[in-house]
């Protein structure tokens, strides 16, 4: 079960997500919303990906688009 749930990908946005978020292979959130997400994001950035970049540009709609786009790239690698 452990190597199933391990080739999961998920987006999640907030702190009720964090159990999927833990649980899943490679998470990708749009933004960081609250402290225990961004230490999420801290103690696992290779399997905890934030999206949002406002230096370049990329924060809410597309911020989600690139999450999205993360998402299915990632799938397309595995398959």
């Amino acid at each position: 079960e452990d190597t199933m749930l391990e080739s999961c990908i998920c987006l999640c946005d907030d702190d009720n997500d964090l159990e999927m978020a833990n649980a899943c292979g490679k998470v990708f959130l749009p933004s960081v919303s609250s402290i225990s997400m961004q230490n999420a994001v801290h103690n696992s950035p290779d399997k905890i990906i934030a999206m949002e970049n406002k230096e370049e540009g990329i924060f809410e709609t597309r911020a989600t688009e690139k999450a999205i786009s993360r998402a299915i790239l990632e799938v397309e690698i595995r398959l």
